[in-house]
Order: structure tokens, then C-alpha cells, then sequence
């Protein structure tokens, strides 16, 4: 698979990547390995130029694909002016998910205060806690995620740790984080380097 942004500059040329259907598997590599390009590859958003990326058997930009897969991104895309409360019961709603384990999970992180505080009046820490939540809603068979711990305080770690242990029992988790919590159950890894960019094989 050969894939990038600029013509005649591709971040990936002849890559071969090939994950299971379960496990939880972390990500890393130093800047500019391709790692935030390997997150868009896998939404379906970035399209490889050569090549095919499939997600669950399925070509990553087709919308079967989308419904069962979440992605979250390093930075918090959220709406200012619309409360905790009601980005997790518009999102759970478009996920086809009842909002009251979306709500759960948000209180166990520690939102429980801020549930009707608008997103723009959150704390850096809360907001990215947020963005995990509404990333990650309804029934999906992987996830990808990228930097998800930065900005949040231990106890948040330790619980999203947790969460990310247990799906990668029955679903693939692919985990892109330069530090690893303790708390958190990695069943393999795999290193971007240079030379895997260039044409080598990752299984």
C-alpha cells in the first residue's frame, strides 16, 4: 500500500500491515513514522493511492465499514456551546445507542459535575475525557486511537486503561501512545519505522 498527502511524497510506499480480528495492540514510533497517517488511513478519510486498506473485511471508506469502527483523534473536535449531557445523548443517537451508557461511562471518568456545563467551559483534561467518551459510543468491532491518555489525570487513565483492556478481548484495538499506563493489558505491538514505511511486512 502506497499512500501520503503531497504527490511524489508518499509517508507510506509499499507498506504491508495485517492485524487480527481481536487484541490490543500498540502503536508507536518516533515523529513523523506515519502514525497519525496510518489513524486516517484507517477512517477511511485518507484514500491510499496504491494498494487497499480494509477494515473488518471491509474497504475502510465504505460506510458498512464507518458504522463499525471508531476512530479518535488526538485533537477534541467538539460543538462549545452544547453541554457534556447532550454531545454524548446526539452522538449515542447517531450510533444507534441508548445515551445512558455513554452518560455511565462519562461519570466514571469524572464528568459526573460538569454533565449540563457547556464543552467550552471544561478543562483541557475533561474536555479531551469527553471526546474519548463520544468517540468510542455503541457497538463497533475496532477501535483506533490516538494519544487518548494525554491531558488526563491518573484516575481517568487507569479507567480508560481498563476499558481498552477489555475490548481488546473481543475486538481489535489499535492504540497509538507513546506512554503506556500500567493498568493496561497490551497483547502485541508494532513499531513504524522508516524502514517499515519503505516496504516492509507488519503481521
Amino acid at each position: 500500500m502506497t499512500a501520503g498527502y503531497v504527490e511524489g511524497s508518499p509517508v507510506f510506499s509499499g507498506l504491508s500491515l495485517s492485524f487480527g480480528r481481536t487484541g490490543l495492540v500498540h502503536v508507536r514510533g518516533g515523529n513523523g513514522t506515519g502514525k497519525s497517517t496510518l489513524v486516517e488511513l484507517c477512517s477511511g478519510y485518507l484514500v491510499p493511492w496504491q494498494g487497499t486498506v480494509r477494515v473488518g473485511g471491509l474497504d475502510a471508506n465504505s460506510p458498512a465499514a464507518r458504522a463499525g469502527r471508531r476512530i479518535c483523534r488526538t485533537q477534541p473536535a467538539l460543538y462549545p456551546d452544547m453541554t457534556v449531557r447532550d454531545h454524548i445523548v446526539f452522538t449515542s443517537r447517531c450510533r444507534g445507542a441508548a445515551p445512558d451508557g455513554g452518560l455511565d461511562r462519562a461519570v466514571r471518568l469524572g464528568l459526573g459535575p460538569w454533565l449540563d456545563h457547556a464543552a467550552k467551559t471544561l478543562s483541557t483534561g475533561n474536555t479531551r475525557k469527553l471526546w474519548y467518551v463520544i468517540c468510542t459510543l455503541g457497538s463497533f468491532g475496532c477501535a483506533v486511537l490516538d494519544e487518548p491518555f494525554n491531558g488526563i489525570d491518573q484516575e481517568g487513565v487507569e479507567k480508560i486503561a481498563g476499558e481498552l483492556s477489555l475490548w481488546g478481548a473481543d475486538r481489535l484495538v489499535l492504540l497509538i501512545s507513546h506512554t503506556l499506563p500500567a493498568a493496561l493489558t497490551v497483547t502485541d505491538e508494532c513499531v513504524l519505522d522508516r524502514d517499515l514505511r519503505s516496504g516492509e511486512s507488519w503481521h
